[in-house]
């Protein structure tokens, strides 16, 4: 009935949860699998840029993060940072203090010149507000040449690294650009990150920069190669409160403008916070935990569930590889993670969701000849063990997902089961498949040999499944009898009061 006041489930959410350590989990706010994830970055070697330690200063506020990830960083594109003095410096960092985060909202005071900074945020832009404590000059820096994972390695294994970038000054109140970067955890070819910023009120003057030397009045830096950045200068009144959009693309900084329009075509913040809020109450309220559960057991569940929609991320429409017309995902971080856990649960509670999200995957076989195990800045790359976005299909398929081309899907696991990927091995495929193929079993003459056997064998039962659904006999008798294969590798050894385990063996 109306008149219950339904709980609000996002307020059970603690972003902070899982930040410290190894957790890297991204603590800003974020839409349901959102494209843009506005956030703090304290250090160029944490993997979702955020570290808890109040001592380590801010540098600035990226667009772009993963969460929850190991290995080398991505992302950390399109850097801002407010500021109030030193303007001939290019560096800008500032201690933290009273940082407050909620489910879509990120407040800090930033110490060095005590400029309070919020974010809120929609799918693809983002709205920050700066309220300057002082009388003087006020700044915005935009840089488009910090990122995280950058090290002096030319080419250094799981590190980005820095391939160009660009700014135009478009009025006084509109400023856009790209910073195009490649390499990091996947080790992927270069991605392009076009951005468009508009602020509510105009600046008085600028520089914008190249290669560390300062430009007063230079509207544009071409790209050269070469970092650039801009700097705007605000002339007000004390306490004044100057808002920021922020969109992004992929695709250009026109799009990203557009992004901007569509998605916050008003300068109210609160409106702004409070549609990504209920936003995520729609999806966490598909989910009620018993009414004895206690506060703490409720902020550990919805948290837990909030984390689950933070990757993949939705970049449907903002696909430069091929036509944008059809669901396109990205930063599967890795599928080997998520077919076990949160795909399942996607499969449950959002159903339409991972039909898109398969199908997603589907586009990628067509377009590129292989579906990732983990993907990232569009680019294939770091399986972890099969080829487990067979095992998505399969999933699939048993729970009756309408709206998915099974033998399309059936094409694309045969691809992984029969075609060993050649050259990196680790990019996407099977690798070690042509001894699995031949023997029955990875070998010890490649890396994992008996978790890929596992893998493998598991990953053909799903082939299997497919395969005889859509009555493909022939398929189904073959993999339904290699999905055996692990037994190759099973023997009868006593450890530790425990018998039998799998062993690798050479050919």
């Amino acid at each position: 009935p109306s008149t219950v006041v339904h709980a609000q489930y996002f307020k059970n959410v603690d972003p902070l949860i899982g930040a410290e350590g190894d957790g890297n989990v991204f603590i800003g706010p974020s839409y349901p699998y959102g494209m843009i994830k506005p956030g703090p970055d304290c250090s160029i070697n944490s993997n979702s840029g955020y570290l808890p330690d109040l001592s380590k200063p801010v540098y600035g506020f990226s667009q772009v993060h993963v969460s929850g990830t190991g290995g080398g960083p991505k992302y950390g594109n399109i850097s801002i940072m407010p500021f109030a003095g030193d303007f001939e410096s290019i560096k800008q960092e500032s201690l933290r203090t009273n940082e407050q985060v909620e489910l879509g909202y990120y407040n800090v005071i930033l110490q060095k010149w005590n400029i309070k900074t919020e974010i809120t945020t929609s799918q693809k832009a983002a709205f920050y507000q700066f309220n300057f404590n002082n009388d003087g000059r006020k700044a915005i820096k935009i840089d488009l040449g910090a990122y995280l994972g950058e090290t002096p390695i030319p080419d250094g294994r799981e590190a980005q690294q820095f391939v160009g970038s660009e700014v135009e000054i478009v009025s006084s109140n509109e400023v856009k650009g790209y910073t195009r970067i490649r390499g990091g955890w996947n080790n992927g070819s270069a991605y392009t990150v076009y951005f468009t910023a508009v602020f509510n009120k105009p600046f008085t003057k600028f520089s914008t920069w190249k290669n560390n030397q300062l430009s007063p009045l230079q509207k544009i830096q071409l790209d050269e190669g070469q970092k650039t950045g801009a700097m705007l200068f605000f002339d007000s009144s004390n306490n004044d409160t100057l808002q920021m959009k922020i969109g992004i693309s992929f695709i250009s900084s026109l799009k990203a403008k557009q992004n901007i329009e569509t998605e916050i075509p008003h300068w109210s913040f609160a409106k702004t916070l409070q549609a990504v809020q209920s936003k995520w109450e729609s999806v966490l309220s598909k989910v009620e935990i018993d009414k004895s559960a206690t506060d703490e057991q409720k902020r550990m569940f919805y948290t837990a569930l909030y984390h689950t929609m933070l990757m993949p991320v939705d970049r449907t429409g903002e696909n430069p590889l091929w036509e944008n017309t059809s669901p396109y995902y990205d930063d599967f971080y890795a599928i080997w993670d998520t077919f076990r856990s949160s795909n399942p649960l996607i499969t449950l509670i959002t159903p339409s969701r991972e039909v898109e999200i398969v199908n997603a995957l589907l586009q990628i076989y067509k377009r590129e000849g292989y579906m990732p195990d983990a993907r990232s800045g569009n680019c294939n790359g770091r399986t972890q063990g099969g080829s487990n976005a067979d095992v998505l299909i399969a999933d699939a398929f048993v729970k009756g997902l309408k709206g998915i081309n099974y033998s399309l899907g059936l094409e694309a696991m045969l691809k992984d089961a029969i075609y060993p990927p050649g050259g990196n091995e680790e990019k996407e495929g099977r690798g070690g498949l042509t001894d699995y193929n031949r023997l029955g079993y990875v070998s010890s003459n490649f890396v994992r040999a008996g978790n890929r056997t596992l893998e493998y064998a598991y990953n053909d039962f799903c082939l299997a499944q497919v395969a005889k659904g859509i009555n493909r006999n022939g398929e189904y008798w073959r993999f339904d009898k290699q999905s055996d294969n692990w037994q190759n590798l099973w023997r009868d050894i006593n450890d530790n009061g425990a018998t039998g385990f799998i062993m690798p063996k050479d050919p």
